[in-house]
């Protein structure tokens, strides 16, 4: 007797001067979209502060701004990591960009950690490798 169960399958890309220059296009567009946002929590920030109305609630306020601005500052700093990461990759290196779910089949006497041991790897659009 067998059984089909769902499995994570590891989607890998081969790296290529078309996938670098793809996703440093997306770093740099995230990257000016965070600091728009940046630049708009600040704004907002400095109008809180010179308010000199408010209470507790400018006070609740100005902490989510501050916590907002920190999450983008933070994005932004992880941008950056992942720009100069790109620069150092070599051209046929692996690297993980995701995992889809799969069936495989499953009876008696199968080795379980091979089991879930799936990867494909993809270069330029294209399925080149599917590994078990």
């Amino acid at each position: 007797m067998a059984v089909f169960i769902q499995r994570p399958v590891t989607v890998k890309a081969k790296v290529t001067e078309a996938l670098k220059k793809r996703l440093a296009a997306e770093f740099q567009e995230s990257l000016r979209q965070a600091e728009a946002e940046l630049a708009q929590l600040e704004a907002q920030l400095k109008r809180l502060s010179e308010q000199s109305e408010g209470g507790p609630e400018r006070r609740a306020a100005v902490e989510r701004l501050e916590a907002e601005r920190q999450k983008r500052a933070d994005q932004k700093n992880r941008l950056l990591d992942n720009i100069k990461e790109l620069a150092r990759l070599e051209p046929g290196a692996e690297i993980t960009q995701g995992t889809v779910q799969g069936l495989v089949q499953v009876k008696a006497g199968d080795d379980w950690d091979r089991v879930f041991e799936a990867e494909i790897v993809v270069e330029d659009g294209r399925v080149v490798a599917i590994r078990e």
